[in-house]
C-alpha cells in the first residue's frame, strides 16, 4: 500500500530553523537599538560635560592669579579632585567640583591637573592645566587651559 505524504506543510525541522532565524534577526535588531541609544546618551553627556568643563576652566582663569598658583604648586605637578581639594589648600574655591547639570553633580568625575612648569612656561609666566571629566562610564573628556600673568 502506498502512503500519501502531504508535501505542502512545514516539517518540524523547518519550523525550528525559521524560529531560530527570526530570533537571530530580532536579537541583532535589539542590540543595534541599544547600542545606538547608548551612543546617543554618551553624546548628550559629552555636550553637558563640555559645558561644565568650560565653566570650571573659566572660573580657574578668572578667579586665580599666576603668582598664587605658582607659589602653591611649588614647581611640581599637582592633581586636584573633589576629595583632596580642601586638604591641598588650593588657591581657588573647591566649589568648582560642585557644578550640577541635568540633575547630575560633577564632583567625583572631575580631575584637575596643574602641569609641572617647563622652562618656556616659566619664562612666559604661564601655568598649563588639564580638566578631565568622566562623562560616561569609561569615556573621558579633557579640556586644557592656562593661567598667565
Amino acid at each position: 500500500m502506498k502512503r500519501l505524504l502531504n508535501h505542502r506543510a512545514f516539517t518540524v525541522l523547518e519550523a525550528i530553523a525559521s524560529i531560530f532565524i527570526i530570533s537571530l534577526v530580532l536579537t541583532t535588531a535589539v542590540s543595534i537599538v541599544i547600542n545606538v541609544r547608548n551612543h546617543t546618551l554618551a553624546a548628550n553627556d559629552r555636550i553637558v560635560s563640555t559645558e561644565v568643563g568650560t565653566r570650571i576652566r573659566d572660573d580657574l582663569v578668572n578667579n586665580t592669579t599666576y603668582a598664587d598658583v605658582t607659589l602653591w604648586m611649588n614647581d611640581q605637578e599637582v592633581t586636584v579632585t573633589s576629595t583632596n581639594c580642601s586638604s591641598l589648600a588650593a588657591p581657588f574655591s573647591c566649589n568648582l567640583f560642585a557644578y550640577e547639570s541635568n540633575n547630575r553633580i560633577y564632583d567625583d568625575t572631575v580631575t584637575i591637573v596643574f602641569l609641572a612648569p617647563t622652562i618656556e612656561s616659566t619664562q612666559y609666566q604661564i601655568i598649563h592645566f588639564e580638566i578631565t571629566i568622566e562623562y560616561y562610564p569609561h569615556r573621558f573628556l579633557t579640556l586644557e587651559g592656562m593661567i598667565y600673568e
